[in-house]
């Protein structure tokens, strides 16, 4: 695709970070696991205007700011079957797709070596030969790139009358799984679920505002009591 898309706010420009949003984007790379530590500081404008720079639409495929897009609504669940072809790397039926992941995935490693991004080993990874620490760094580099590629590339695509959702693999070494879906069913699911979600929020505003009322008459009967026994 060569349209290159724009944020709510109508620029594609990555907005600037504060130094919370530098904490945040640390914690996406290398979060907590007590097995790796991450040692660089790496903030989130750098790897998209870096990223973007590598890819040939622009970057109109990678977010402005992290999202957790693996949250991405789809009808349906991801099937077993799926997984395993996945875990094992075959490849999907969709090789542009495909082509696309591997491209994006491949521009965020690249980016995260430019800007200083260097991934610790955990101790069961360092071995005594240099050639097996190499391996293990540059599979513990992919592994951090997907992490990324999870928080910023829009996973769902359009090709012509079908919409994909593209979901990065749970091995290192796997292959990505991409399920298909006409647009016009893909259309009619969003629309439903909007609605869904709309009246679901709705209704828990509702509650939200009573018990707000229900806890500052309870405030305003407890204060009352306690100015009445001080004066009395």
């Amino acid at each position: 695709m060569n349209i290159r898309r724009r944020s709510a706010s109508g620029s594609t420009a990555p907005k600037k970070q504060t130094a919370s949003s530098r904490h945040e984007w640390s914690a996406i790379i290398a979060p907590e696991q007590g097995t790796r530590q991450m040692r660089t500081e790496v903030t989130f404008e750098q790897i998209v205007t870096d990223v973007r720079s590598k890819l040939e639409d622009d970057g109109a495929r990678i977010a402005d700011t992290p999202w957790p897009f693996r949250e991405t609504w789809w009808p349906g669940t991801t099937v077993i079957g799926q997984e395993l072809l996945s875990d094992y790397g075959v490849p999907t039926s969709f090789p542009e797709i495909e082509r696309d992941f591997y491209d994006e995935v491949g521009a965020i490693r690249d980016s995260l070596k430019h800007v200083g991004h260097k991934p610790t080993l955990a101790e069961w990874q360092k071995g005594s030969i240099d050639a097996g620490r190499r391996l293990m760094t540059s599979l513990n580099l992919r592994t951090d790139a997907l992490r990324v590629w999870d928080k910023i590339a829009f996973p769902v695509r359009r090709r012509g009358d079908l919409v994909f959702r593209i979901l990065a693999p749970r091995d290192v070494t796997g292959s990505p799984i991409v399920q298909a879906l006409h647009v016009d069913d893909y259309i009619r699911g969003v629309s439903i679920k909007t609605a869904e979600n709309a009246a679901c929020i709705s209704g828990l505003t509702k509650k939200v505002n009573r018990w707000r009322l229900t806890s500052f008459v309870l405030v305003a009967i407890v204060a009352l009591i306690f100015a009445w026994r001080v004066v009395g």
